[in-house]
């Protein structure tokens, strides 16, 4: 019963990211992106890490400026982790303090030069 309460939590957080043309509406909206499709993430979505990943790196399909990678785990205060000011680049990233083991969800924001924002989410394992 317990198995199937966490899948069905992880079934419906993953559903929570379904993708959004970003440049479907207008400059400013802010769109969620389906990490699988639209962004390449390292660690990617359902990866099991051996040690703590050292960066978060997205690709999209336009440059973006990577603003926060918050990192949540059962039974840890979320980790808000702010990337640095960097020109838009297709692929960005920011360093990661050391996880503790644990399944962790990667909630990402960006900012494109044009001023749209996509947001999305990804979760991982560290051993």
């Amino acid at each position: 019963m317990m198995r199937t309460l966490a899948l069905t939590a992880a079934l419906a957080f993953a559903g929570t990211s379904a993708a959004q043309d970003p440049h479907a509406g207008h400059a400013g909206m802010q769109h969620q992106a389906s990490a699988p499709s639209e962004v390449v993430t390292t660690p990617a979505n359902g990866a099991m890490t051996h040690g703590s990943p050292e960066r978060f790196t997205a690709t999209f399909p336009h440059p973006m400026i990577l603003k926060t990678v918050t990192l949540a785990a059962d039974g840890q205060a979320p980790i808000v982790v702010t990337a640095p000011d960097t020109p838009p680049a297709a692929t960005v990233g920011v360093a990661l303090p050391r996880l503790a083991p644990g399944t962790y969800a990667a909630a990402w924001t960006a900012v494109g030069s044009d001023g749209h924002t996509m947001s999305g989410s990804i979760s991982f394992m560290v051993h």
